[in-house]
């Protein structure tokens, strides 16, 4: 039987602070690793487009003043 999102709340409210801790901390743990994982095909793609000729690159003084203009600094 599969649980539903109220039964899995109320299952991990019942447990005592250390257990949910520790559920907090491997479900922080795997979002991580998916954001990692995300962030390298990112950079992967990215540095694709450069080799391929369809992107270009911006020095990192301009980039920054690009942003802070932005910003309104």
């Amino acid at each position: 039987m599969d649980r539903t999102y109220e039964q899995l709340r109320a299952e991990v409210l019942e447990l005592d602070r250390e257990s949910q801790g520790k559920l907090v901390e491997e479900i922080e743990e795997q979002w991580s690793a998916e954001l990692d994982d995300e962030a390298y095909a990112e950079a992967t793609q990215r540095m694709e487009a450069y080799r391929r000729g369809e992107a270009t690159t911006v020095r990192a003084e301009e980039s920054v003043a690009r942003a802070e203009s932005n910003r309104g600094l």
